[in-house]
């Protein structure tokens, strides 16, 4: 006999959306959560029925709001649940997301002393514990007593990635100590094959021939070229897709945004329907000759035996160029390889006069960035590797600077006044943030927003109360009413990080460069820009480089105030939200998947978005190095974009063979097959 038994009554809240919100404070709204209400139901259907369930939904849709709502009407019934995240930012983020909706469920015996966060240990009926993946890892060899559950719910499951990885290893030895599992990813068919067999067993899947032979149509599809039958290649593809969907449709549950009604969507902002093009002067026939160079010299001094030739990271900066130009002269100091000594000798001249100036990537980058700066809007620009970062970061720290006068306005004890009149200092950990918003960086940049200051303290007090940042119109809130969620934000009591990082700057122990600057990003001296990544300890890190844990950085630019640009790595990609005040992205750097592109884009395009407040478009940015690999890297992400949510995920990574024949025939077919894969796609929402 089964021994997870719920009581269907129990969810019957799931029915009235708007009743639901009545009683909350936590800024939820009715379409998106009518339907957020409607998975979960569907959701808690099938585990009550037996089965476990694959919640697939796109990037920005509220997996975690679902799996919050399913976990409390399980511990309710006096169940364990286990919740595991994939780092600490999203651990807290979870146990945030559970306590948003304790005061509109504790009829049911919801109650924030149900929730236990930290190591894995043993759990108590009614309990909810929230661990890292990590902690997963770490007790996987425990004792069943210690990790069993009613509920296991497993967050960003993709990053189960390889045989060998202890966190697959992990889901595979614990799969059986829980009686139900929900697993979230929003890229169920981006993974190998055998990782998605894996998660969709690990949820009671038995019969997966149909998904198998559907994985082999698209890997075939792109090894096609010219000389094939595109209807019948479409039509093949849709026959596959369709079975596929068939024996899917019990265990995975998907939408995606185009899924939704036009209501929904505008919560999340409209993209941009054009290109958003930035324009760089394509390489010269001297930059080309340096780039073969270094093919050549990666071939004949490579650090190891089959090393990677062509590297892409050459195509878009010069500084890992430097880099590997000082690697392969320590590889031929012996003098005994002639060939690579001549091609080193001309490759450092070569480089030695392309340095004099930006990277023409580089540099039309920070064209394309400063006329959005002036019209008030915040930028966020990834890259794949830290150096790629770390150089473009500090051509922008240069390029973008101003000098910024303070002196317009009246003295900073004014300012100082309107502040502490506004953010009463019931935290004492509130005194950093009034010094912040009253250092000269900060008066020149909300002095800009006001237009004119007032000149007594009441007189600033009443503009923030009234004045919108960033020239934006209503729906915005106010600059007061941004810098009460930012204080709220930045004393957050789970934010251990930021915490301790302000007492550190009460105490005098930390500071950020600079004369005044009392945050990361260095406004004070005119810079606009702010990085946030590991530096990795080769050469001197940028100035407004911030390498501790982002918390403090993902307030900052989820607010109108502080740096207008923040450049950061892939280590900001997944799973945090930097859509608050921006609606610029630059892929200045691709990821070789699809997946982490993404990933990325979903940062910004989420319910509540800053596009969605403002009624303007979400604009995406892919430059190109004409005439390199980069240009051609860029060109066959765009077109698996394109594909990915025709296809649920299923493109190949961009690191295959695929030639331009390849790659124009695949594109035919989907355009061929498009109507009819949207269609079964549809079936997995609910």
């Amino acid at each position: 006999m089964d021994d997870f038994q719920i009581d269907a009554r129990r969810w019957r809240f799931l029915d009235n959306p708007a009743r639901y919100i009545e009683r909350e404070t936590g800024g939820l709204q009715v379409e998106p959560l009518a339907r957020q209400f409607k998975t979960a139901k569907e959701i808690l259907s099938r585990l009550a029925g037996g089965s476990g369930v694959l919640l697939a939904d796109d990037v920005g849709l509220g997996k975690t709001t679902v799996g919050a709502l399913v976990a409390w009407v399980v511990a309710c019934q006096n169940k364990r649940v286990r919740i595991y995240a994939p780092n600490e930012v999203l651990r807290r983020r979870w146990a945030e997301e559970l306590e948003r909706h304790v005061p509109m469920l504790w009829q049911l015996g919801a109650s924030y002393d149900r929730i236990k966060q930290g190591g894995v240990g043993k759990l108590n009926a009614g309990r909810i514990q929230i661990a890292t993946h990590d902690a997963l890892v770490k007790s996987h060899g425990n004792n069943e007593q210690r990790t069993a559950c009613d509920l296991m719910i497993i967050d960003e499951a993709h990053r189960a990635k390889g045989d060998g990885s202890a966190f697959n290893e992990a889901l595979r030895n614990l799969g059986d100590r829980a009686k139900r599992k929900l697993i979230l990813t929003a890229t169920p068919f981006s993974i190998k094959l055998a990782e998605l067999e894996q998660l969709l067993q690990f949820v009671g899947a038995t019969q997966l021939e149909a998904v198998r032979r559907y994985a082999g149509e698209l890997t075939r599809l792109y090894t096609l070229g010219a000389g094939h039958d595109v209807t019948a290649e479409s039509k093949r593809l849709v026959s596959a897709a369709r079975a596929a969907i068939e024996e899917l449709q019990p265990y995975l549950i998907r939408h995606g945004i185009d899924d939704l009604s036009a209501s929904e969507r505008k919560h999340f902002g409209a993209v941009s329907s054009g290109r958003w093009e930035i324009p760089t002067a394509p390489a010269t026939q001297e930059e080309l000759a340096l780039l073969l160079r270094m093919d050549r010299l990666l071939q004949l001094t490579p650090a190891r035996k089959g090393e990677r030739r062509n590297d892409p990271r050459f195509h878009i900066g010069w500084q890992h160029v430097g880099t590997e130009l000082e690697r392969a002269t320590e590889r031929a100091k012996d003098d005994s390889d002639h060939a690579a000594l001549r091609h080193i000798k001309a490759a450092t001249k070569a480089l030695s006069v392309r340095r004099a100036k930006p990277h023409p990537k580089i540099a039309a980058v920070s064209e394309a960035i400063r006329p959005l700066l002036d019209a008030g809007e915040k930028v966020l620009v990834f890259c794949h590797h830290r150096a790629t970062a770390s150089e473009l970061l500090d051509a922008l720290e240069r390029s973008l600077k101003v000098a910024s006068d303070s002196r317009s306005g009246p003295p900073e004890k004014v300012w100082r006044a309107a502040w502490e009149s506004l953010l009463p200092g019931k935290d004492a950990l509130v005194a950093p943030i009034i010094d912040w918003l009253s250092t000269p960086g900060l008066r020149w940049q909300i002095g800009g927003w006001l237009g004119k200051p007032a000149s007594t303290a009441k007189g600033l007090a009443d503009q923030f109360a009234t004045v919108r940042p960033r020239n934006a119109p209503s729906g915005v809130p106010t600059i007061l009413e941004a810098a009460t969620t930012l204080t709220e934000s930045l004393l957050d009591t789970q934010s251990k990080s930021t915490r301790a990082l302000l007492k550190s700057i009460v105490k005098g122990t930390h500071t950020f460069g600079g004369k005044t600057s009392h945050f990361p990003g260095r406004l004070d001296d005119g810079l606009r820009a702010m990085g946030a990544w590991k530096h990795d300890g080769h050469g001197e890190p940028p100035k407004t480089l911030y390498t501790g844990k982002p918390d403090i950085v993902l307030a900052l630019f989820n607010s109108p105030f502080g740096p207008d640009v923040l450049v950061t790595t892939d280590r900001l990609s997944e799973g945090v939200d930097l859509h608050r005040c921006c609606r610029y992205l630059i892929h200045y750097e691709l990821d070789p998947s699809p997946v982490r592109t993404l990933q990325r884009n979903g940062r910004v395009r989420r319910v509540g978005s800053w596009a969605a407040l403002t009624g303007q478009p979400i604009c995406y940015a892919y430059p190109t190095f004409g005439g390199t690999r980069d240009e051609k890297a860029v060109g066959i992400m765009r077109q698996r974009i394109n594909a990915f949510g025709l296809l649920l995920g299923g493109v190949p990574s961009l690191d295959d063979e695929a030639g331009y024949s390849e790659q124009s025939f695949a594109e035919e077919v989907l355009r061929g097959a498009r109507k009819d894969l949207e269609l079964l796609n549809r079936r997995l929402c609910v």
